[in-house]
Order: structure tokens, then C-alpha cells, then sequence
């Protein structure tokens, strides 16, 4: 008899953005900052845990996109 693989669980995805509002990337640090931070809040609040305490880390990518104003900086989660 043969059985069909168990579906995989789809990773579950946290995405935030923020706005610098400079094109200077030395300025970017506290939008970055800003976004890891409510990222990581989402996480929790979704998950019940800190990612920040797994033995394995975070992994998180990073977008940074102009906009009239500055950079839109996206940090992603695929947990």
C-alpha cells in the first residue's frame, strides 16, 4: 500500500517596513533599528516566543528601496 507524503507546512512570513528619511546609508541605522524591532514584536506576538533566543538566530533579509522621501527599508522573517 503506498500512503502520499505529509503536505508541508508552509513557513509562516513577517515582513515590516519603515522609511529613512535620508538617501545616506550611515543614516539608516535607526529605521533598521525600528524595523528589526517591530519585526521581532510581531514574531512574538504570533509565535509566543523570541526568535532573538533560538539557538539558531534570526535569519532575516533586507530590502532597501528609494522613495521620494528617503529609503523604504523591509526586513523579512520566514519562520
Amino acid at each position: 500500500m503506498q500512503t502520499d507524503p505529509e503536505p508541508e507546512a508552509e513557513a509562516t512570513v513577517h515582513t515590516v517596513t519603515v522609511e529613512a528619511s535620508s538617501t545616506h546609508p550611515e543614516d539608516w541605522g535607526r529605521a533598521t533599528a525600528r524595523a528589526l524591532s517591530q519585526l521581532i514584536q510581531e514574531i512574538i506576538a504570533t509565535t509566543g516566543t523570541d526568535p532573538c533566543r533560538d539557538p539558531e538566530g534570526l535569519d532575516v533579509s533586507l530590502h532597501i528601496k528609494a522613495v521620494p522621501e528617503g529609503e523604504a527599508i523591509t526586513v523579512t522573517w520566514r519562520g
